[in-house]
């Protein structure tokens, strides 16, 4: 399904991108040497990331969670093991996606476009600014999956050849200045402040929605850390009351080419068929709701196109009796949702219900919920309240690794159904056996034991 890569980029020198399941990130613009960034245009470099960010969002991190949040169900290979919870050793299962991280179309192509568009010769703070978005969105990604992730010393082989891993609490703060720079670099006007432009295959190169954008990201990783951060919540509200605005939101951009096609379309129609599924947890809430999301997310059966059926984690259906994607979601051009207006609402919306503004909180959950068709029970209060945001935001997060985030912090929904000898799904992924041998400065850790934001297991 994929190529692994050899471990020289293991150190975090690549010079190449990481590739997913087709060649869709072999276009022009990735650096053919981090020490030498003239080799490419800031245009194509930025066409490169945005594939890599797509990629990288939606390849095995998202199907993995979808699979552990019980949204999706592994059946097939090394799904099966994931939904198993055995894909978790010494394995280099999610190598690639580090690598996208790290390596050519993540952070190493970022700097590069960073310190470019900064420097006198060019002086385009707009580019600048974005960039600064990227490498925070990127670098918050990191933290989310890994814990424990370099940051500071990442992806500057000439300086670091072994990069030591920053603390999860360091990475967020950096992230928050990132995204702080991002902001005053975005607002700069001037002539020589062009962007991206069409090469931004997202927002064109403009700059207040991607200002927006800013302001949803910290809003988030603001929440990420909540847990061990009351005061967290406060500056999350802030940003979430500048963030994206409805039909707005930043998402994949994809096309009935193969080659920028929809890599969920492409896992489950050409690399992999079979492997992945529906999830029980997921479809049982839909059907039993009533919600109309059930057949925009999943697909009948084929067996019985009327019937709607999820597997639990570890549960393996014959496939003739058992939902997978809908149409819509499998279309080659799905424009898959990243970070969107519904998130920033129910963020506000949650940080409400913690506080105990119940009207504000009820508001923000209402809008949500009737822009997808449904209704809000008015006299939700407290626990129930809270329970109802964050399950809205589960739904709302399908396919999207924030849902893994979410539950951690909130433990909601609250799963029953976990793999033989398994108290809890994984808590955060591995880094790779390849990536530690090439690095000593890196050092196995346990997914299953809770992260610096996340201290308090789920129940």
């Amino acid at each position: 399904m994929r190529k692994h890569l050899r471990s020289g980029l293991l150190a975090l020198s690549l010079a190449a991108t990481a590739t997913g399941c087709s060649d869709f990130l072999q276009g022009p613009g990735i650096s053919q040497d981090p020490n030498n960034p003239t080799t490419a245009t800031l245009n194509s470099l930025m066409s490169s990331v945005q594939a890599n960010l797509f990629l990288t969002m939606e390849a095995d991190p998202a199907r993995s969670v979808c699979v552990w949040m019980q949204q999706c169900s592994g059946q097939q290979s090394q799904y099966l093991a994931v939904g198993n919870y055995t894909a978790l050793g010494d394995g280099d299962f999610w190598y690639s996606n580090w690598a996208a991280v790290y390596g050519g179309g993540g952070l190493i192509d970022l700097r590069t476009i960073y310190s470019r568009a900064i420097s006198p010769t060019v002086g385009d703070s707009l580019y600048a600014g974005i960039a600064n978005v990227l490498i925070a969105y990127f670098a918050g990604t990191a933290a989310d999956l890994w814990g424990d992730v370099p940051y500071t010393q990442a992806s500057q082989p000439s300086l670091y050849k072994t990069p030591v891993a920053d603390p999860q609490q360091a990475v967020y703060d950096s992230v928050q200045n990132r995204l702080s720079q991002a902001l005053v670099l975005l607002a700069a006007t001037g002539p020589t402040n062009v962007g991206p432009r069409g090469a931004d295959e997202v927002y064109g190169g403009d700059a207040a929605l991607w200002t927006a954008l800013a302001h949803t990201l910290k809003a988030r990783y603001w929440m990420h850390i909540a847990e061990v951060v009351p005061a967290a919540y406060d500056s999350a509200l802030a940003q979430a009351a500048l963030g994206i605005q409805q039909g707005n939101d930043f998402h994949a951009y994809h096309t009935t080419d193969i080659k920028q096609s929809n890599i969920w379309y492409q896992f489950f129609t050409t690399a992999a068929a079979g492997y992945v599924a529906a999830g029980k947890n997921l479809v049982d809430q839909l059907d039993t709701a009533g919600d109309p999301r059930l057949a925009e997310y999943y697909s009948g059966t084929p067996n019985d196109g009327s019937i709607y059926l999820g597997a639990d984690p570890g549960q393996t259906i014959n496939p003739g009796d058992l939902s997978s994607l809908s149409n819509s979601r499998l279309a080659p051009d799905f424009p898959q949702p990243l970070v969107t207006w519904a998130e920033n609402q129910l963020i506000a919306a949650e940080v409400y219900s913690v506080k105990g503004q119940t009207a504000n909180a009820l508001a923000r959950l209402t809008t949500v919920q009737a822009a997808s068709g449904i209704s809000t029970n008015q006299s939700l209060t407290g626990a129930a309240l809270f329970n109802a945001i964050m399950t809205e935001k589960y739904t709302q997060d399908f396919q999207n690794i924030e849902a893994w985030s979410d539950w951690r912090r909130s433990c909601v929904p609250a799963f029953t159904a976990f793999p033989t000898g398994y108290t809890s799904p994984p808590l955060k992924l591995p880094i790779p056996y390849s990536e530690r041998v090439a690095n000593p400065n890196l050092t196995a850790t346990d997914p299953f034991q809770p992260t610096w934001n996340n201290p308090n297991a789920c129940p």
